[in-house]
């Protein structure tokens, strides 16, 4: 079993391979939305998108860190 920083470098290395974009892209698309909460960010990827909740989740809590 993966630490959590472990798991997230992973989903960040994997993430052009399981989603089309990398992690820089996704933020760029997010980033350019005016969302309020981290879930819907999370419902944005997972409808429009058809992202799994587990990437989703992912882009969602980097786009807070700026």
């Amino acid at each position: 079993m993966m630490d959590p920083l472990s798991m997230e470098k992973a989903m960040i290395k994997n993430m052009v391979e399981k989603t089309g974009r990398t992690i820089h892209k996704w933020l760029e698309i997010v980033n350019s939305k005016e969302f309020n909460k981290h879930s819907e960010i999370v419902y944005f990827l997972k409808k429009n998108y058809s992202m799994t909740h587990g990437y989703a989740n992912l882009i969602a809590r980097k786009s807070k860190k700026k």
